[in-house]
């Protein structure tokens, strides 16, 4: 079921319209109401009206006030109630809207297509009588107005009542369809059911025995230019109608704006129903029985009040399955542009000889979209781009009632008439800035570059525009293709039969720029030295340059006598957004990419030559890039890491984005090691990569621990880039062997702890002594929970913990997360294992200032009191607003792990808690000192609660302490 909405002023209607198919056996409708159903047979034909003149319409007389009168005993006494009938033209459609909202008596009769607006009687039946001429009908009846459930019941010659398409006890308000068994005097009643006069508006349509439908002939219905009805239909009017010319299994293309189109076969069936399987879009086969017409009805909800109650439609019906008017159109050369100006709504593409294609309708704003057909109307190639056999295809844009000048293009993927000579040097000859003229004006190059080899296809202008374009090689096979606006870089290898042709789609009259260059061609590429590291002058800071004049590339060229390894940067002015480092070996392979912001460690192939280019993004202007020896064999500005456990720490410093330093060093392959930095600051920091002695990149990051084993020779690298240019704050590098095959480091095994739970253990990490380490056991699904408590309130330190079962895969058996601030610092670690785990916990620094004293404390297994003890009283009890004191709380089992809230007692508001962190607890744990932010609450008393304890607000209970805090003004 289909329902359409609409307004009369203030009064809705609801279209209400079922295909007759779903109602009826067979191909007539199916009764659903009270009545005899009538005999399913074809509607004799409408003749169609002389030339000059499409019946009557209507249209001159206007619509019934209240208060005019018909007998409708005859089809003469209708015509005799004065309703004014003229011809109406084929465009415009439209009906004078009337006066709304009339209270006055209803007429007694109807006239066909006339609307009347009067005032239904209160508590009353109101009846209208009109004539129906034809033995069998469909009457289409359209009642609006602010009652819902008016429902609207017909009544034949015979007192019966007749079947129609809606069910009374269901029915809320909106068109009905009747159809109708015999010709007489048919009476439509309306039982207004208030105690007030209902203002209604009303009409009906007999759809097949009307002569006010318009004739819908010929070239009306042409593909190429049908005829484009226009008109205005008001609130209560049954609908406006055509007739039409087409036959059955005709596949007719609908096209309409804002109301509701219906097509209705001989026997009253809506054959374009929405849903139906005949239908696929705008499109529509039709199926049961000729002759067919068609019916327009508003279909949706006025949204603004005191709209006049009058809808505005374009209407059109093109025969898609016998296309006239359609253009014919042969492949075409390039550097010839199709005519824009043709608005003829389809094309025929003529293909001479099998092949492969490639097509699009086009506007001087870009393609047009559209659908392929081949003469069965079966459609193919939706991309515009693929083989086709010779012969005839229909082409159309998107369906609309507008008529949009396009033009058409159509060319063999080999096509090569139109071809001018292009250059695959462009970093040297140069790629300037050209315009295509209009839309359709395609380009083609053909290139010099032999099979085997690859170019570099550079695709933008500096204001961001970019082509279409594909490079297809003498059989018109693909080699690589840039469709969208991000395809501005690629490496193209050329596979192909030779010669490779560059063509661009001209999508209207843009500038645009297309640069080629063969990989292994150096003419106007810089060549790129080796850089050291460590930072100042010299060739520790890269080589610095800057792009020719207009363009959005710079190209480089490394000798062969590279390192295996190399670690990769650059630097741009301002924000690097979009910014990108290629490296190309000489057969096309990208063997790596730097991207905006990050550094690559690169694998260029061994004993060749190799090009990269630098792709600028949104940063022109100067440029630095730095490629420096990543294999262990580096000569490194750091001295060698002796791997002692919390030894003292390397320090660096930065000058640029693009500095580096490293450090080389030897182990046992089955040595556990750690490398991390760490920076005294939450600024910028630098991160540390790891390789192993075959070049390998064993793990790197930024504040994150850098485990590795397995290796005889490691290199770190740090480094710190920055996609906004920012130098990183100063820092150490750490390298720590934390087990050889014998166990674990002795630094850390004198400090065994549980994972049950431990003691305070205290001290004072410095550049000198920057780790806290100590051994642990933990069994499969155990947490260890511990509270790392230091005078940096910004809790940057890192406590992390780390296993010896899976050390250099990340320890993905051990899983740490910090929990919220309230309680301070906490750091929980769950072990997944599934055996028994050997693990270390490690503290450092991370983003903390140095020296940084702390204490680290593990909390008892359990929640509630068992976890964080038994709180019996709070000294001071009562503070002055304000400041962040210290707060004594008294009582047993008390840890650092304690968790608690200081939550709101006996006053609402939006501060229902204070924010606090721990201090210090004294050895027996039975006084905890914690310091309160009490610029976090409110005046007010507040209770402390135990987290996880139970309690009933206001009774004291163990783990909850009403009132015990009170802050005064």
């Amino acid at each position: 079921m289909t329902r359409w909405t609409a307004v009369i002023g203030r009064l809705p209607v609801v279209a209400v319209l079922v295909s007759m198919a779903m109602l009826l056996p067979g191909n007539g409708p199916q009764p659903v109401a009270a009545g005899a159903a009538p005999v399913s047979a074809p509607l004799s034909a409408v003749p169609a009206p002389p030339p000059g003149g499409v019946g009557n319409t209507g249209n001159g007389g206007g619509p019934v006030q209240a208060g005019d009168g018909a007998t409708p005993s005859s089809p003469q006494g209708l015509l005799a109630s004065g309703v004014p009938t003229p011809s109406r033209p084929p465009r415009p459609v439209s009906y004078p809207t009337g006066s709304p909202g009339s209270t006055g008596p209803c007429p007694t009769g109807l006239a066909p297509q006339v609307l009347v607006y009067c005032g239904a009687a209160p508590n009353a039946p109101t009846e209208f009588k009109f004539y129906v001429t034809a033995d069998r009908d469909m009457v289409i009846v359209q009642v609006a107005s602010t009652q819902y459930g008016l429902v609207p019941r017909l009544f034949g010659p015979d007192g019966e009542q007749v079947t129609c398409d809606i069910k009374p006890e269901s029915y809320t308000f909106g068109p009905v369809r009747c159809v109708t068994g015999k010709a007489g005097t048919y009476t439509l009643r309306l039982v207004n059911p208030g105690s007030w006069v209902l203002p209604i508006a009303l009409s009906y349509l007999p759809v097949f025995s009307t002569d006010k439908c318009v004739a819908m002939r010929g070239k009306d219905s042409s593909l190429g230019d049908p005829t484009v009805y226009s008109g205005t239909v008001p609130s209560g009017m049954a609908g406006d109608c055509w007739t039409t010319d087409f036959a059955t299994g005709d596949v007719v293309r609908q096209l309409g704006s804002n109301l509701s189109q219906s097509v209705f076969d001989a026997t009253g069936r809506d054959v374009c129903a929405p849903g139906s399987p005949q239908v696929s879009g705008p499109d529509c086969r039709l199926a049961g029985t000729a002759p067919y017409r068609l019916v327009v009805q508003y279909g949706y909800e006025s949204t603004t009040p005191g709209e006049p109650s009058t809808h505005a439609y374009k209407m059109a019906m093109s025969r898609l399955s016998r296309p006239e008017g359609c253009a014919v159109v042969e492949p075409q050369t390039y550097g010839v542009a199709p005519d824009l100006t043709d608005t003829t709504r389809c094309r025929i593409l003529r293909v001479p000889a099998d092949g492969h294609y490639m097509f699009r309708g086009t506007r001087e704003s870009g393609p047009t979209g559209g659908t392929l057909y081949r003469s069965d109307l079966s459609t193919l190639c939706p991309s515009g781009d693929c083989d086709l056999t010779a012969g005839d295809y229909l082409f159309t844009p998107p369906p609309s009632t507008s008529a949009t000048p396009y033009g058409m293009v159509l060319r063999s993927a080999t096509e090569t008439r139109g071809c001018t000579a292009g250059r695959d040097d462009q970093m040297a000859s140069g790629a300037p800035v050209e315009n295509f003229g209009s839309a359709g004006h395609d380009l083609c190059r053909t290139l010099p570059t032999a099979s085997g080899r690859a170019v570099y296809v550079l695709n933008g202008t500096a204001n961001g525009g970019t082509a279409r374009y594909r490079v297809l090689d003498a059989t018109g096979a693909e080699q690589c293709h840039g469709f969208t606006v991000n395809d501005t870089y690629q490496v193209c290898r050329l596979t192909g039969t030779a010669p490779f042709r560059l063509v661009a789609d001209a999508q209207g009259p843009f500038d645009y720029r297309l640069l080629v260059q063969r990989v292994d061609e150096t003419a106007g590429c810089t060549p790129w030295g080796a850089a050291e590291y460590g930072t100042g002058s010299g060739l520790r800071t890269g080589l610095s340059g800057k792009p020719a004049d207009g363009a959005l590339e710079s190209c480089f060229a490394v000798p062969a006598d590279h390192p295996a390894t190399e670690l990769v940067g650059f630097r741009l002015p301002g924000t690097q957004v979009g910014a990108a480092l290629h490296l190309v070996g000489p057969s096309g392979e990208e063997f790596c990419q730097v991207v905006v912001g990050g550094e690559g460690t690169c694998r260029p192939p061994v004993g060749k030559a190799y090009t990269a280019v630098l792709t600028y993004g949104r940063a022109l202007g100067d440029y630095t890039l730095v490629r420096r020896d990543a294999t262990p064999s580096a000569a490194c500005d750091l001295p060698a890491a002796t791997g002692q456990v919390g030894g003292p720490s390397t320090g660096f410093t930065f000058d640029s984005t693009v500095d580096a330093h490293c450090t080389a060093f030897d182990a046992a392959a089955t040595d556990l090691l750690q490398a991390s930095t760490h920076t005294n600051t939450s600024q910028v920091s630098a991160g540390v990569t790891v390789l192993d002695a075959d070049g390998r990149t064993l793990c790197s990051g930024w504040g994150a621990d850098c485990r590795v084993t397995g290796s005889t020779r490691y290199l770190a690298v740090v480094a710190a880039p920055d996609p906004l240019g920012r130098a990183a704050a100063p820092g150490g590098l750490d390298v720590w062997r934390l087990a050889t095959a014998a166990g674990w480091a002795p630094e850390c095994a004198a400090h065994p702890v549980s994972a049950d739970g431990f003691d305070q253990r205290s001290g004072v990490l410095t550049s000198d002594a920057p780790l806290y380490c100590a051994v642990l056991e933990m069994r499969p699904g155990q947490k260890v929970d511990v509270a790392s408590v230091t005078d940096d309130y910004s809790t940057w330190a890192r406590l992390t913990v780390a296993g010896r079962e899976n050390w250099a895969d990340g320890d993905t058996a051990y899983k740490c997360t910090q929990d919220s601030a309230v309680t301070g610092l906490n750091t929980v670690c769950t072990y997944s294992g599934t055996t028994t785990g050997h693990a270390v916990l490690l503290f450092s620094p991370g983003h903390a200032h140095l020296p940084l004293p702390y204490t680290l404390q593990g909390a008892r297994p359990g929640t509630g009191t068992a976890r964080s003890g038994l709180p019996e009283s709070v000294t001071p009890a009562e503070l002055h607003f304000g400041g962040s004191p210290e707060v004594t709380v008294h009582g047993t089992g008390l840890s650092l792990n304690t968790q608690m809230q200081l939550s709101v007692g006996d006053f609402p508001g939006w501060c229902t808690v204070l924010r606090w962190r721990p201090l210090r607890v004294n050895a027996d744990g039975t006084e905890l000192v914690i310091q309160v932010d009490l610029a976090s609450g409110c005046v007010g008393t507040y209770d402390l609660v135990i987290q996880g304890a139970p309690y009933q607000r206001g009774v004291p209970s163990p783990g909850y302490l009403p009132k015990a805090l009170k802050v005064i003004a």
